[in-house]
């Protein structure tokens, strides 16, 4: 690491990889983000786990690779945008006989989970999803050294756009073949603020409950209700730190009518109770 007194940090990575660490000023809309470039490497290889708080956002040049979502490998190539969000375990490798080059963000915020959820955004491969002017953009105002709030909102805003943009891909229909994957998941992410019937869902997609569930956990390693219960549980993070919505009042917007019930599922999910978690600001949750 080159030491600065800019915002702007060099860091020396290993498997020739280069990254600038955007450091956060106190108003900045993040905790950290850092941003990079990958040479080709036929070795390279990345692997996280579950309790990784990394939102990963990959431009791949040139090359190729692959990424293993819920036990599943996609391939990915150049002109592709992938999107790995925190808390999900994957790995991600270079083509030993055409080893990618990418341009990468790692960014991690309180917000951008429910950002993420509002646009619909999963852990997935976008093809050919036009976002490399943001990718562009972050790499040179890091490269810059500007000042410190300016560079932390331009970084931010390449987040949001990139987000945008893969969200926009996707509403498309870019992957027909995935058709009814992204079908059920876009009823559930319509459903963060209301009750989720299997049996309508099923006459409205026409698929069988049993197949909805199938089909779901098998491209993302989860079942319906465990998604929906994770994207409700980040909304309530999202809101009690951001409003001053009381704890039953969330549980209310959040359609999880038994305010008790809300309680005891967002401890067991995030490790202290919503009221805990609004005191400390979000730092007590496990890790």
């Amino acid at each position: 690491m080159r030491n600065t007194s800019k915002e702007s940090t060099a860091l020396q990575y290993p498997q020739k990889e280069k990254a600038y660490a955007c450091v956060a000023t106190s108003n900045a809309p993040f905790h950290s983000a850092v941003v990079g470039i990958t040479y080709p490497n036929p070795d390279y290889r990345i692997t996280r786990g579950e309790k990784h708080k990394l939102n990963v956002m990959e431009y791949v040049l040139e090359g190729s690779g692959e990424i293993c979502l819920g036990g599943v490998w996609k391939k990915v190539k150049a002109g592709d945008t992938y999107i790995l969000r925190e808390e999900e375990a994957h790995v991600y490798r270079a083509d030993p006989n055409d080893p990618w080059k990418k341009l990468w963000i790692n960014y991690r915020a309180d917000y951008i989970a429910a950002f993420m959820d509002a646009y619909g955004i999963c852990s997935d491969v976008y093809p050919a999803t036009d976002t490399r002017k943001y990718f562009d953009l972050a790499m040179e105002a890091v490269r810059m050294e500007v000042s410190g709030i300016e560079l932390c909102r331009t970084v931010a805003d390449c987040v949001h756009k990139i987000i945008s943009f893969a969200a926009s891909k996707r509403a498309h229909g870019t992957d027909s073949d995935d058709s009814d994957e992204y079908r059920i998941r876009e009823e559930l992410n319509a459903a963060l603020y209301r009750k989720l019937d299997l049996d309508e869902l099923s006459v409205k997609l026409h698929i069988s409950k049993s197949n909805i569930i199938r089909i779901f956990k098998k491209r993302y390693g989860v079942t319906p209700y465990e998604y929906l219960l994770a994207s409700k549980i980040d909304a309530a993070k999202a809101l009690l730190q951001s409003s001053q919505m009381t704890v039953k009042e969330i549980a209310d917007r959040l359609c999880i009518s038994d305010e008790h019930y809300f309680s005891t599922l967002f401890c067991n999910r995030v490790g202290v109770r919503p009221s805990d978690f609004r005191k400390s600001g979000g730092k007590t949750e496990k890790n």
